[in-house]
């Protein structure tokens, strides 16, 4: 692995230098952008990287495309704005095209806090792979979460699926029933509650 990883950093130099792109950053007037894809490669590929464990070491990585050739990277993610960093927007996924956006600390800060960990039943995961083995949407736990259910309540099977029944003022109906009522697509209200959200 470690040879692998050495050997892309070495090939992606060559191109550079084949390309008119110096290997020294500062030569080629991108010193914090290869920085920023370098320590993005180290943490995916090298497990010496001290951040290893929590990228590459969870199976997060980075497309080929990147790996292989920096100024394909730089000409994805564009010039990094003031006060801005290289986010994933899922952050159970990985270094790619569609995954990734320039944020502010403040954005970084919200992505990050929905991908806590989650002991329950003897079992820790994030939130998303909490999602994934009860076969709910993830906003529905990111919601939960946020509006500060903890343990039991915030792994608490989805209204919707508890005898099909929903609460909403006061009463009970089942889901079919209330889109009757309400005037409201069926599917609609299903994605409501998928999601943590009330029926309006």
């Amino acid at each position: 692995m470690e040879r692998k990883y050495n050997q892309g950093v070495a090939d992606s130099n060559r191109r550079r230098v084949k390309h008119g792109g110096a290997v020294n950053a500062r030569q080629g007037g991108h010193e914090p952008l290869y920085k920023l894809w370098s320590a993005m490669k180290d943490r995916c590929f090298n497990p010496d990287s001290k951040h290893y464990l929590r990228y590459g070491g969870r199976g997060i990585t980075m497309c080929a495309e990147w790996v292989e050739d920096y100024a394909a990277f730089a000409s994805t993610v564009g010039e990094r704005p003031e006060g801005a960093t290289l986010d994933r927007i899922d952050n159970n996924g990985n270094y790619e095209p569609n995954n990734v956006r320039w944020a502010t600390k403040q954005e970084q800060a919200n992505n990050r806090v929905t991908n806590v960990f989650i002991t329950h039943e003897g079992l820790t995961m994030s939130l998303a792979d909490w999602a994934r083995h009860k076969g709910w949407k993830y906003g529905l736990l990111t919601s939960r979460w946020k509006k500060g259910l903890r343990g039991d309540e915030l792994l608490a099977p989805p209204e919707y699926e508890r005898g099909k029944l929903v609460e909403y003022k006061g009463e009970l109906r089942t889901l079919p029933e209330w889109a009757k009522v309400l005037g409201v697509n069926y599917q609609t209200l299903r994605w409501r509650l998928n999601n943590g959200r009330d029926l309006l």
